[in-house]
């Protein structure tokens, strides 16, 4: 547009040039003919008389074609001066700050506005553009480039997309700026130009708007009627002084809250009051914690379920209550935070009371049997490097799935990786079942059974990510899972017909033995399931030594009945004499971390065996012996990745430690991941989180599991 502007003021000299040389060229060849055909006397005559014509000519064209071009040019210089006084007006009188910069960032002119905001005495500079402005330079010669701030996109593990686009905003003086950014050139050189617009006022009311939108939570009281089992207090009493203390927490920030059922409230709050409980770390759940009832031999805690999500009443609440479902399958005492993008824990500090569970297993029996008897299929899915819980609770879902479907076991399937060593010392138990012969499958194979009446059940695993085969996930829309684990802070892409996950419960295969004791097929259990149901049991508890609960003897004293004997699965736990001198090798590098704290590592330089992941986890456990050690970490370095094994007894949440070394776990059973690392950078880590865990939360979490 600018070039056309500059063609349209321009006066073309070409056409006068043009006439003047023809009229020259005519002039001449008349000459030259009235040479030949004159008198030589006569020829300066007549080359006088073609001469003035030739001028005549020239002039009578040449002269409005010069006029014309000096009242254009006059005009020309006229508007250079015009804008320069506009550009000098532009420059100090316009309200809009901005800044001319070079490609290194130097700031070489301020207009006015900007030069009043900085106190620059001058408008020309030499300054660098970062002494006032926070924004990098590459950021800036970016968004010139390309016409808009460059988009930083990644995805998190569970395909989660975070915009980590930098702000084009920079505050000087109290106020915020946006920054519009566009491509200059002068004398052969790109310059940037800066323009500051004022967003003070719209990013306070960004501010406002964020801080008023309102926030769903939901509240239960956990495991109340089973304290008032064991202690005496009044029931009511106990809920009275908990529902005083969350209605005085509710009022320090205007909240709302109504009790809606028995032991459940509703909280009504905007983001302000959430970001404030957020800093403090929900301050709520040690105030309710400090609770004494009894002889306070027990804690008394609650879990919270917060929907901080954009959209209407209704989705918040659903957020609030798929957070609050986290929360007490992650082991309640602690508030679970829904953003619609993830979830994030707070607290967890104590491992909550056991309880009973006779009622849940019967009423959850009952809902599986009927999921079972309407489904087409079903296939039945552990965790990856199956163990014998997984494998053991997987057949004992069979069991109920067979009968419940009336003996008929042709539609049932355990997904499973066949090769595994330990699947093949369990499958040696099931070989003599008919029904076994080819109920276990591959995930390949499973996905060519999905169908879209298609069952599935996840056994012992809660994580998509941990699954035998995550794919199926993204086939099947009819899914229950069963776990003993802690949730993790994972929000699932489809809707769970049935979850239950208790973390109190020592063993998946516990879980499963109740729900058949408890349903009407408690006599069809197999003795050889039975038994790989006791060893998965008995591998999870550590010989019963750990986690075990009076439940946990109450689904041993039903497997026995059913068959089962430790006797017969013996040769589960043997060691071969390779793994003796493994074991011996970790424990010779046992090292003592702040007291409490016990240490040590395998090296290994292939990649890492079933075998050694076994070595460590069994070298955690050992570690958890030593007189003084309230919690062990076993470390395991297979050529670029550190797997870490975590145990604890009552005063140190290990799963807390390992979630954010990204793993997770029980409170007295965790684990981690760590890729690209070596052992040294895997060892300094943990003690970074061990450190920060130990100086900001232990002292309060003394007394732990009470």
């Amino acid at each position: 547009m600018l070039k056309q502007k500059k063609t349209v003021l321009r006066t073309d000299l070409r056409p006068p040039l043009l006439v003047a040389a023809i009229a020259g060229a005519v002039m001449l060849a008349a000459f030259i003919l009235f040479s030949l055909l004159l008198p030589t006397e006569k020829l300066p005559l007549y080359g006088l008389a073609l001469l003035g014509v030739y001028l005549l000519t020239v002039c009578g064209v040449l002269i409005p074609y010069l006029a014309r071009y000096r009242r254009i040019t006059l005009a020309i210089d006229a508007a250079e001066r015009m804008a320069t006084e506009v550009s000098d007006m532009f420059h100090y009188v316009v309200e809009i700050p901005y800044a001319i910069m070079d490609e290194e960032g130097t700031v070489k002119i301020v207009n006015g506005a900007l030069q009043d905001i900085l106190q620059y005495r001058s408008p020309l500079c030499n300054v660098p553009l970062s002494q006032f402005c926070s924004v990098p330079v590459a950021d800036i010669v970016a968004y010139a480039q390309n016409g808009a701030p460059v988009k930083d996109i990644s995805v998190t593990e569970d395909g989660v997309p975070i915009d980590n686009t930098k702000p084009m905003i920079t505050e000087i003086d109290g106020k915020q700026y946006g920054l519009r950014c566009y491509t200059m050139r002068s004398r052969g050189k790109d310059y940037y130009f800066v323009v500051f617009v004022d967003i003070t006022e719209h990013q306070a009311l960004i501010r406002k708007k964020y801080e008023e939108e309102p926030v769903v939570a939901y509240i239960v009281i956990d495991s109340l009627q089973e304290l008032a089992q064991y202690i005496r207090v009044s029931y009511r009493t106990a809920v009275n002084e908990i529902e005083t203390k969350l209605k005085e927490w509710a009022a320090s920030f205007g909240g709302m809250l109504r009790e809606y059922e028995r032991e459940k409230y509703i909280l009504i709050c905007n983001r302000a009051a959430l970001d404030k409980c957020i800093k403090n770390k929900f301050r709520i759940l040690d105030t309710i914690r400090s609770i004494q009832l009894g002889d306070n031999s027990f804690p008394v805690t609650v879990s919270i379920g917060v929907g901080a999500i954009d959209g209407s009443f209704e989705d918040k609440e659903r957020a609030a209550s798929d957070a609050l479902d986290i929360a007490l399958q992650k082991g309640g005492d602690q508030v679970a935070v829904n953003d619609g993008k993830s979830v994030t824990p707070y607290g967890g500090r104590v491992n909550t009371m056991y309880g009973s569970t006779t009622i849940t297993s019967r009423v959850n029996s009952t809902h599986l049997c009927r999921l079972m008897r309407e489904a087409g299929n079903i296939l039945i899915m552990g965790h990856r490097a199956p163990d014998y819980d997984s494998i053991g609770s997987c057949v004992g879902l069979a069991r109920l799935a067979i009968c419940a479907r009336g003996g008929d076991a042709a539609k049932i399937r355990i997904v499973t990786n066949r090769e595994h060593v330990n699947f093949r010392i369990c499958y040696d138990l099931l070989a003599g079942i008919p029904e076994y012969r080819s109920m276990f499958i591959s995930g390949d194979t499973a996905l060519d059974a999905v169908r879209s009446d298609t069952l599935l059940i996840m056994s012992d695993v809660n994580n998509v990510f941990n699954t035998e085969t995550p794919r199926l996930l993204k086939c099947v829309k009819n899914v229950v899972i069963i776990d003993h684990h802690r949730r993790q802070d994972q929000l699932y892409e489809f809707k769970p017909l049935m979850t239950y996950i208790r973390p109190a419960v020592a063993a998946a295969s516990e879980l499963v033995s109740e729900m058949l004791e408890f349903s009407p097929y408690r006599n069809e259990l197999l003795k050889e399931e039975a038994n790989l149901m006791l060893a998965g049991l008995m591998l999870d508890t550590k010989n019963f030594t750990q986690g075990a609960g009076m439940q946990t003897f109450a689904a041993v004293q039903y497997l026995y009945n059913r068959g089962a004997h430790a006797n017969a699965i013996r040769a589960f736990f043997t060691e071969s004499m390779s793994n003796l001198f493994t074991a011996c090798d970790i424990d010779s590098r046992t090292r003592t971390y702040r007291d409490r704290i016990a240490l040590t590592w395998l090296s290994v330089d292939h990649a890492a065996t079933e075998e050694d992941n076994i070595a460590v986890a069994k070298a955690a456990d050992k570690l958890m012996t030593i007189d003084g050690i309230e919690a062990s970490f076993a470390l395991l370095r297979a050529d670029s990745t550190v797997t870490i094994s975590a145990r604890s007894h009552d005063k140190i949440n290990v799963q807390i430690i390992m979630k954010r070394l990204g793993g997770g776990g029980h409170y007295d059973m965790a684990g981690a991941r760590l890729t690209h690392t070596t052992l040294e950078a895997a060892c300094m880590q943990l003690k970074t989180v061990l450190d920060d865990y130990l100086d900001n939360e232990y002292e309060e979490d003394k007394g732990g599991r009470r």
